[in-house]
């Protein structure tokens, strides 16, 4: 925050939480999510309705290549530099 002019500046970390703001809901248990690489960290939730919220976070200066596997679901992707992915399972 900047005091003089009541600006702010938005750093990684605010678009971290605005990701779980906004898909993990009140009343959430963060649930056990394994990984098999230090660049990504990732964080799993299952929400009151039982949708599953994960999310990725890159921590690297690099693209990073990824399996994401939960039940069914299967996704080879691609997660950029830097960025911030949400997937919500229903």
């Amino acid at each position: 925050m900047n005091e003089q002019n009541a600006d702010f500046i938005k750093t990684p970390a605010f678009y971290y939480v605005s990701h779980l703001a906004k898909y993990v809901k009140p009343g959430s248990k963060r649930i056990h999510f394994n990984k098999f690489s230090e660049n990504i960290c990732v964080s799993a939730f299952q929400n009151p309705d039982k949708s599953v919220i994960i999310v990725l976070l890159n921590k690297t200066d690099k693209n990073v290549e990824y399996n994401l596997c939960y039940e069914n679901l299967v996704l080879h992707d691609n997660l950029d530099a830097h960025a911030i992915v949400t997937f919500v399972v229903h």
